[in-house]
């Protein structure tokens, strides 16, 4: 199954509604839909991202960061590289092929992201929402994985995921 942009902007607009207590709550909240997103990712090969789970570390600690900052380019700044670190440390397997990310994504994702979190004040929550999916959807299409085919000799396939 690809990335499906809607179930992530669905949870996160979920999250926003339930006004989490805590910028800790949030970050968990957030981590876990963007780990339930990025797990339904498939690679040019068809391999899928079996260590993602394993990465959810990185993701929290980036979203917690981000999400107790003061100012939308440091929010940005800390979301935006714990996505691509997230992407970075993913290991892909499939049923032909096994491989790793050659390129984690938008490296302008962090710029993106401030730009949106300098612009959610009024915004309600599906269009909060809505944005930052559109944001890290942009940045994950952007994946690029490196697959070595089990069968040999064969050239590496290289490409984004979906």
């Amino acid at each position: 199954m690809p990335l499906t942009k809607s179930s992530l902007a669905q949870q996160l607009e979920q999250l926003f509604n339930n006004k989490p207590a805590t910028a800790a709550d949030a970050a968990a909240g957030w981590a876990n839909a963007y780990l339930s997103y990025a797990s339904t990712a498939i690679s040019s090969a068809a391999s899928l991202p079996v260590n993602a789970s394993a990465s959810l570390g990185v993701l929290l600690g980036g979203f917690q960061g981000g999400l107790s900052a003061l100012a939308a380019p440091a929010a940005g700044a800390l979301v935006g590289q714990a996505v691509l670190g997230f992407w970075q440390a993913i290991i892909w397997v499939g049923p032909t092929a096994a491989g790793t990310t050659a390129f984690p994504g938008n490296a302008s994702l962090p710029a993106a992201l401030a730009a949106v979190f300098a612009d959610l004040g009024k915004s309600s929550a599906s269009e909060k929402a809505n944005r930052l999916a559109d944001a890290v959807d942009t940045g994950a299409k952007m994946v690029v994985v490196a697959d070595s085919p089990f069968v040999q000799p064969a050239p590496p396939l290289v490409g984004p995921i979906q």
